[in-house]
């Protein structure tokens, strides 16, 4: 299942960028979303700028899922590769469970448009579990739209108290 979401943002794209990586933007992330954050590695190869992140849920997971998935909460790893010069973050979802029949992947950009700055998610999910998967992959992309809307609202509240409106 393919999902596309747009963002306008009323600051530059490299403070929205900036904002995305400050952890008290995870904290309202995780308050707003119940999923918690956790960078586990980080690295940097010329100007591409590496980060694997542990994402839990602390919200329990509806019993369909839960029973197919055999957890009650939903974790996993991200692999994110952000180019800023590109104005593109490459990521790659791997669920803790069932890694070898559950796949999410996009790209983010982050490009400049009048005053602004606009972002746009390109995601694709892929659950492959007889007669539920599609269900399933339904229900995910409706969180995870969700969670970007929520972040989207985090992050104008930010640009809005740092003063980061664009000239």
């Amino acid at each position: 299942m393919k999902f596309t979401m747009t963002h306008r943002f009323e600051c530059p794209a490299e403070q929205l960028w900036d904002i995305f990586d400050d952890p008290e933007f995870d904290r309202r992330l995780e308050e707003a979303t119940g999923v918690r954050r956790e960078v586990l590695q980080s690295s940097t190869e010329g100007a591409v700028e590496h980060k694997l992140l542990r994402c839990v849920s602390l919200k329990e997971m509806p019993a369909m899922m839960a029973k197919a998935l055999g957890t009650e909460s939903f974790e996993f790893e991200q692999a994110n590769a952000l180019d800023r010069q590109r104005g593109e973050l490459a990521w790659k979802v791997k669920p803790a469970v069932l890694a070898d029949r559950v796949e999410a992947q996009g790209v983010t950009r982050v490009q400049s448009e009048g005053t602004g700055c606009v972002r746009t998610i390109e995601g694709e999910i892929s659950i492959r579990i007889p007669l539920v998967g599609k269900k399933m992959e339904g229900k995910l992309s409706e969180n995870i739209k969700s969670s970007y809307e929520e972040a989207a609202r985090i992050a104008r509240e930010m640009v809005a108290e740092r003063g980061l409106v664009a000239e």
